[in-house]
Protein backbone atom coordinates (compact mmCIF):
# COMPACT_ATOMS: atom_id res chain seq x y z
CA UNK A 1 0.00 0.00 0.00
CA UNK A 2 2.83 2.40 0.88
CA UNK A 3 4.49 1.78 -2.50
CA UNK A 4 1.20 2.42 -4.33
CA UNK A 5 0.67 5.64 -2.36
CA UNK A 6 4.23 6.82 -3.08
CA UNK A 7 3.80 6.19 -6.83
CA UNK A 8 0.37 7.87 -6.81
CA UNK A 9 1.71 10.95 -4.99
CA UNK A 10 4.72 11.14 -7.31
CA UNK A 11 2.52 10.92 -10.41
CA UNK A 12 0.05 13.44 -8.98
CA UNK A 13 2.81 15.90 -8.17
CA UNK A 14 4.38 15.50 -11.61
CA UNK A 15 1.02 16.26 -13.21
CA UNK A 16 0.72 19.53 -11.32
CA UNK A 17 4.25 20.85 -11.75
CA UNK A 18 6.40 21.48 -14.79
CA UNK A 19 10.07 22.27 -15.06
CA UNK A 20 11.45 25.11 -17.11
CA UNK A 21 15.11 25.37 -18.05
CA UNK A 22 16.74 28.75 -18.69
CA UNK A 23 20.00 28.89 -20.63
CA UNK A 24 22.44 31.26 -18.90
CA UNK A 25 25.26 30.79 -21.41
CA UNK A 26 28.79 29.53 -20.79
CA UNK A 27 27.44 26.04 -20.06
CA UNK A 28 25.25 27.23 -17.17
CA UNK A 29 21.51 26.86 -16.80
CA UNK A 30 18.79 27.45 -14.26
CA UNK A 31 15.79 25.24 -13.69
CA UNK A 32 12.49 26.34 -12.17
CA UNK A 33 9.55 24.25 -11.01
CA UNK A 34 6.42 25.96 -12.29
CA UNK A 35 3.10 25.22 -10.52
CA UNK A 36 0.30 23.89 -12.74
CA UNK A 37 -1.71 27.09 -12.29
CA UNK A 38 1.05 29.30 -13.73
CA UNK A 39 2.31 30.00 -17.27
CA UNK A 40 5.17 31.94 -18.83
CA UNK A 41 4.10 35.35 -20.10
CA UNK A 42 5.49 38.29 -22.06
CA UNK A 43 7.20 41.05 -20.08
CA UNK A 44 4.85 43.76 -18.84
CA UNK A 45 4.53 46.93 -20.87
CA UNK A 46 5.98 49.96 -19.13
CA UNK A 47 8.65 48.07 -17.20
CA UNK A 48 12.19 49.20 -17.92
CA UNK A 49 14.27 46.71 -19.85
CA UNK A 50 16.84 44.92 -17.75
CA UNK A 51 20.51 44.70 -18.62
CA UNK A 52 21.15 43.15 -22.01
CA UNK A 53 23.11 40.30 -20.44
CA UNK A 54 20.34 39.33 -17.97
CA UNK A 55 18.15 36.29 -18.39
CA UNK A 56 14.57 37.15 -17.43
CA UNK A 57 11.26 35.33 -17.40
CA UNK A 58 7.79 36.33 -16.22
CA UNK A 59 5.00 34.06 -15.00
CA UNK A 60 1.30 34.76 -14.41
CA UNK A 61 -1.58 32.68 -13.13
CA UNK A 62 -3.71 30.79 -15.64
CA UNK A 63 -6.79 31.86 -13.67
CA UNK A 64 -6.10 35.51 -14.45
CA UNK A 65 -5.79 36.49 -10.79
CA UNK A 66 -3.78 39.65 -10.22
CA UNK A 67 -0.52 37.83 -9.45
CA UNK A 68 2.75 37.65 -11.37
CA UNK A 69 6.43 36.83 -10.88
CA UNK A 70 9.39 38.38 -12.69
CA UNK A 71 12.67 36.50 -12.31
CA UNK A 72 15.98 37.90 -13.56
CA UNK A 73 19.39 36.29 -13.34
CA UNK A 74 22.09 38.93 -13.65
CA UNK A 75 25.76 38.29 -14.23
CA UNK A 76 27.76 40.56 -11.93
CA UNK A 77 31.42 41.51 -12.42
CA UNK A 78 32.73 40.17 -9.12
CA UNK A 79 31.86 38.46 -5.84
CA UNK A 80 30.95 41.68 -3.95
CA UNK A 81 27.34 40.57 -3.34
CA UNK A 82 28.56 37.57 -1.38
CA UNK A 83 28.98 40.08 1.48
CA UNK A 84 25.56 40.34 3.20
CA UNK A 85 26.17 44.01 4.11
CA UNK A 86 26.83 44.93 0.46
CA UNK A 87 23.73 43.00 -0.65
CA UNK A 88 21.58 44.73 2.00
CA UNK A 89 22.85 48.17 0.94
CA UNK A 90 22.13 47.42 -2.71
CA UNK A 91 18.60 46.24 -1.88
CA UNK A 92 17.82 49.32 0.19
CA UNK A 93 19.06 51.59 -2.59
CA UNK A 94 17.29 49.77 -5.42
CA UNK A 95 13.95 49.57 -3.55
CA UNK A 96 13.95 53.13 -2.24
CA UNK A 97 11.36 54.28 -4.83
CA UNK A 98 8.94 51.55 -3.70
CA UNK A 99 9.54 52.24 -0.01
CA UNK A 100 8.72 55.93 -0.35
CA UNK A 101 5.27 55.21 -1.85
CA UNK A 102 4.50 52.29 0.44
CA UNK A 103 2.67 51.75 3.69
CA UNK A 104 5.94 50.37 5.14
CA UNK A 105 8.06 53.47 4.22
CA UNK A 106 11.26 51.39 4.32
CA UNK A 107 12.62 48.01 3.30
CA UNK A 108 12.13 45.50 6.09
CA UNK A 109 14.50 42.74 5.01
CA UNK A 110 13.70 39.12 5.75
CA UNK A 111 15.94 36.14 5.06
CA UNK A 112 15.17 34.44 1.76
CA UNK A 113 16.84 31.23 0.57
CA UNK A 114 17.25 29.99 -3.00
CA UNK A 115 19.48 27.18 -4.28
CA UNK A 116 21.06 26.78 -0.85
CA UNK A 117 22.13 30.43 -0.77
CA UNK A 118 20.85 33.15 1.55
CA UNK A 119 19.57 36.52 0.48
CA UNK A 120 16.77 38.89 1.39
CA UNK A 121 13.20 39.72 0.51
CA UNK A 122 11.13 42.78 1.39
CA UNK A 123 7.44 43.44 0.84
CA UNK A 124 5.95 46.82 -0.07
CA UNK A 125 2.25 47.72 0.04
CA UNK A 126 1.26 50.49 -2.38
CA UNK A 127 -0.17 53.23 -0.17
CA UNK A 128 -2.28 54.58 -3.04
CA UNK A 129 -4.04 51.24 -3.67
CA UNK A 130 -5.01 50.24 -0.13
CA UNK A 131 -8.77 49.74 0.08
CA UNK A 132 -9.33 50.11 -3.67
CA UNK A 133 -10.79 47.38 -5.86
CA UNK A 134 -8.43 45.17 -7.83
CA UNK A 135 -7.25 46.59 -11.14
CA UNK A 136 -5.55 44.17 -13.52
CA UNK A 137 -1.75 44.57 -13.60
CA UNK A 138 -1.85 47.30 -10.93
CA UNK A 139 -0.63 45.32 -7.94
CA UNK A 140 -1.26 46.26 -4.31
CA UNK A 141 1.92 44.55 -3.09
CA UNK A 142 5.37 44.02 -4.51
CA UNK A 143 7.91 41.69 -2.93
CA UNK A 144 11.52 42.16 -4.02
CA UNK A 145 13.85 39.18 -3.56
CA UNK A 146 17.63 39.30 -3.97
CA UNK A 147 19.99 36.35 -3.61
CA UNK A 148 23.63 36.17 -4.62
CA UNK A 149 23.87 32.64 -6.05
CA UNK A 150 27.64 32.53 -6.30
CA UNK A 151 29.69 32.17 -9.47
CA UNK A 152 29.06 35.89 -10.21
CA UNK A 153 25.30 35.46 -10.56
CA UNK A 154 22.63 37.55 -8.80
CA UNK A 155 18.97 36.53 -8.62
CA UNK A 156 16.50 39.42 -8.60
CA UNK A 157 12.88 38.32 -8.38
CA UNK A 158 9.74 40.38 -7.93
CA UNK A 159 6.45 38.91 -6.79
CA UNK A 160 3.44 41.06 -7.69
CA UNK A 161 0.18 40.41 -5.86
CA UNK A 162 -2.90 41.97 -4.36
CA UNK A 163 -2.84 39.65 -1.33
CA UNK A 164 0.37 38.24 0.18
CA UNK A 165 -1.73 35.84 2.28
CA UNK A 166 -3.38 34.23 -0.78
CA UNK A 167 -2.38 30.81 -2.16
CA UNK A 168 -1.15 32.39 -5.42
CA UNK A 169 1.44 34.41 -3.49
CA UNK A 170 2.67 31.26 -1.74
CA UNK A 171 2.94 29.49 -5.11
CA UNK A 172 4.86 32.46 -6.54
CA UNK A 173 7.31 32.38 -3.64
CA UNK A 174 7.80 28.63 -4.09
CA UNK A 175 8.35 29.11 -7.82
CA UNK A 176 11.20 31.54 -7.11
CA UNK A 177 12.66 29.31 -4.39
CA UNK A 178 12.56 26.26 -6.68
CA UNK A 179 15.40 27.67 -8.78
CA UNK A 180 18.43 25.41 -9.10
CA UNK A 181 21.60 26.00 -11.09
CA UNK A 182 23.70 23.60 -13.12
CA UNK A 183 26.91 23.93 -15.06
CA UNK A 184 28.45 21.62 -17.63
CA UNK A 185 31.81 22.36 -16.04
CA UNK A 186 31.00 22.05 -12.33
CA UNK A 187 28.01 21.99 -9.96
CA UNK A 188 27.00 25.43 -8.79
Amino acid sequence: MKEFLAVFLTLGLAATLSAEKLDLGAGRSAQLTVPAGWIAAKPMDGLPAGPANATSVRYVTKSGSNDAVLISLLPVPDEQFADPAVLQEMIEESTRQFAEASVEHKAYLKDFKVAGKSGYACLFTDDGLVGLPTKKDDYKTLTSCYVYLGDRLLLVATIFSDDPTAPAFTEARRLVQSLTLTSSQKPI
